[in-house]
């Protein structure tokens, strides 16, 4: 068995298409990546510097790490007085309630010192007061607007915004059942106080770039299409099925060689995102709350599980794709039929226009280029009620993916021993 299997591996990653499509993907990740690090951008002194590549990185690391801890309502309390203190010093209260954001924009970079205006945009500010933000309100806007009670009750605010997704409905193209209502407001009961604040950035860089590991998948999709394919195309399935073990141990090889192969092609893949993301942002703040990336989110987990979590989705469609392509290639011999049907898969359907269609959207974020971003993954609150049962978006993506690989497998197993020869 280990040497069928060690053949099947070399025949598959023999042919050509292959070999050049496997190295192509990944040095197309690898320069995406150099790209998403060469690309980062920050500003120092209140914008009149624009950082880039690995020094934007740091400079984003630093000022964060500045304000890093626990956040207390005491902390929040004396934070958001000495920031509205900043503010009335330069502008005054009632003008600024009544203009627009833009306005209270060019008027704080009129008042202030390069200085002064750096601290006022400092990103901390727009995640601090989150829960209190209008649409479109600066967040010194929302610091003057919002009372020290309010504050007080920072973490009630918090949990208010899970109820206000859940009554906006997304946009009012779903409307959420009660035991849907019950499970989000539950999991969000799960999410321990105080909040923390901290870099993790790499962690949040991967949950950001795991949609480039569909290059992955489309290379798993073009080395395993021939794997039964190919013996229809050449005549050999004849020989193949009328030796002893044709039926059995061959088939069986076929298909351990597969899963062996896409599982280190992907750990690969993986390990080239995480490895650029953890070299170049730090690997710190893993056990952050993923709070810290989106007050918003109602996820009782760590930036560091949030990552490798979003990666064992994107592995679970690697499965299903696999599965997919095996059973579609055991039953025709048209290699490119194959293809086009895990391209329209994993990458068309990514490009479905969506909007005002809550069901269609649904649809679309179980496939992979749906599902990989952060705010539909951990802030959109898209879930499935099947009855009492309610799935979040993780659950019913590793569902949906694995059922097809658990699936798919043995149908291409049987396909192959029932296959007739012409």
């Amino acid at each position: 068995m280990p040497k069928i299997m060690l053949f099947e591996l070399k025949k598959m990653l023999a042919r050509r298409v292959a070999l050049a499509v496997n190295v192509g993907a990944l040095v197309m990740l690898v320069a995406v990546m150099a790209l998403n690090v060469v690309q980062a951008r920050d500003t120092a002194g209140g914008g009149a510097t624009v950082l880039s590549g690995p020094s934007a990185i740091q400079s984003a690391r630093t000022r964060t790490e500045a304000r890093a801890g626990e956040l207390t309502v005491e902390r929040i309390l004396s934070d958001v007085r000495g920031y509205r203190e900043l503010v009335l010093s330069r502008l005054d209260a009632g003008e600024l309630l009544e203009m627009s954001d833009s306005e209270a924009y060019a008027a704080a970079r009129t008042a202030f010192s390069e200085d002064e205006f750096a601290e006022l945009t400092d990103p901390y500010w727009s995640w601090l007061m989150s829960p209190f933000r209008g649409s479109r309100e600066e967040p010194y806007q929302a610091a003057v607007r919002v009372t020290d009670e309010e504050l007080s009750n920072y973490y009630g605010a918090v949990a208010q915004l899970t109820q206000d997704a859940l009554d906006e409905g997304q946009g009012g193209t779903w409307e959420y059942s009660p035991a849907e209502r019950s499970w989000w407001t539950g999991l969000e009961e799960g999410v321990a106080e105080p909040l923390s604040y901290g870099w993790a950035g790499a962690w949040g860089n991967i949950v950001d770039c795991v949609a480039f590991l569909s290059f992955t998948m489309l290379a798993v999709c073009v080395t395993l299409t021939p794997v039964f394919s190919a013996e229809y195309q050449e005549g050999t399935d004849a020989v193949l099925l009328a030796t002893r073990h044709g039926r059995s141990r061959l088939v069986a090889a076929k298909v351990a060689a597969s899963l062996l192969y896409a599982t280190a092609y992907f750990a690969l893949s993986a390990t080239i995102v995480c490895g650029v993301s953890g070299a170049f942002y730090g690997a710190g703040g893993f056990d952050l709350p993923l709070q810290a990336l989106a007050v918003a989110t109602p996820y009782p987990l760590s930036c560091g599980q949030a990552a490798l979590l979003s990666v064992g989705l994107m592995y679970s469609c690697t499965l299903g794709v696999a599965g997919l392509t095996l059973l579609l290639s055991s039953r025709t011999r048209s290699v490119l039929a194959v293809v086009v049907v895990d391209v329209a898969v994993v990458f068309l359907t990514g490009m479905v226009p969506s909007v005002g269609s809550g069901l269609l959207e649904h649809l679309l974020r179980l496939f992979p280029l749906g599902f990989s971003n952060f705010s539909n993954l951990f802030t959109s609150l898209t879930s499935y009620p099947i009855g009492p049962v309610v799935l979040d978006l993780v659950g019913a993506v590793a569902l949906a993916w694995l059922a097809l690989a658990a699936l798919a497998l043995p149908a291409s197993v049987a396909c192959w021993r029932r296959h007739q020869v012409a």
